[in-house]
């Protein structure tokens, strides 16, 4: 199952990111404030893991564009490779279906101190309720965020997962394999908040009390009933 990536974009807070496209033919970046795009490559085995759960929110099934934030972590910049295993509180899950042609998954964490972009290396693939990968590892592409008056602020890592199992699939977490930049001084703020955006054509969200139908996003509509009352 290969999911292209629809172009979208997002306003944090006052903070300018910049909009992706992953449809065939290559991706594309509309900048809104200026900045360079730093390409992902093959990341070096994580030092430690940093688990982080986020709530996703009601469930249902989503057209667009969900955006959640949790607290971000406290990890300073020495070089050093780190993963980030995000997990859905209250066993909320993700549900893709066979209708789910594009969706994609962007992480923003603020950066303190941050004078100029910071260089980034790593890959992300999705879990199963085991916590096994979906599919193989995929790069990311890190972009800067900027203020309104043009300063960096924080990093937006954008990626487009790859699925192999066929759908209507379930994702249980996000991980994320990062290799920081050897930059004193400099690191993910402590006591800030991050934020996820899903976006796809279509996509649910749910929890066990509530399960979404299994490849049913759209209710059917029943030939006896019409408009007019009866």
């Amino acid at each position: 199952m290969k999911i292209t990536g629809a172009q979208k974009g997002v306003r944090l807070d006052s903070l300018t990111v910049s909009w992706h496209s992953g449809w065939p033919g290559g991706m594309e970046k509309k900048v809104i404030a200026a900045a360079a795009a730093f390409l992902f490559l093959y990341v070096a085995p994580f030092a430690f893991a940093i688990p982080i759960q986020i709530d996703l929110g009601p469930s249902g099934v989503n057209f667009g564009v969900r955006q959640v934030s949790f607290p971000a972590p406290d990890v300073q910049f020495q070089g050093q490779s780190i993963a980030l295993d995000f997990t859905f509180q209250n066993a909320e899950f993700i549900r893709l279906f066979t209708q789910t042609t594009s969706f994609d998954i962007d992480l923003f964490l603020r950066i303190n101190n941050a004078p100029s972009p910071q260089a980034f290396v790593g890959t992300e693939y999705l879990t199963d309720k085991l916590g096994a990968a979906l599919g193989p590892l995929v790069n990311v592409s890190a972009f800067p965020v900027t203020n309104a008056a043009n300063q960096v602020v924080g990093t937006d890592f954008f990626a487009i997962p790859l699925i192999t199992t066929v759908a209507p699939v379930d994702i249980y977490g996000i991980h994320l394999d990062l290799t920081l930049p050897d930059s004193l001084g400099f690191g993910f703020g402590n006591g800030t908040f991050g934020a996820i955006t899903l976006d796809g054509n279509i996509f649910g969200v749910g929890i066990p009390s509530r399960m979404i139908a299994p490849d049913v996003p759209f209710p059917k509509p029943n030939p006896g009933l019409s408009g007019k009352a009866r």
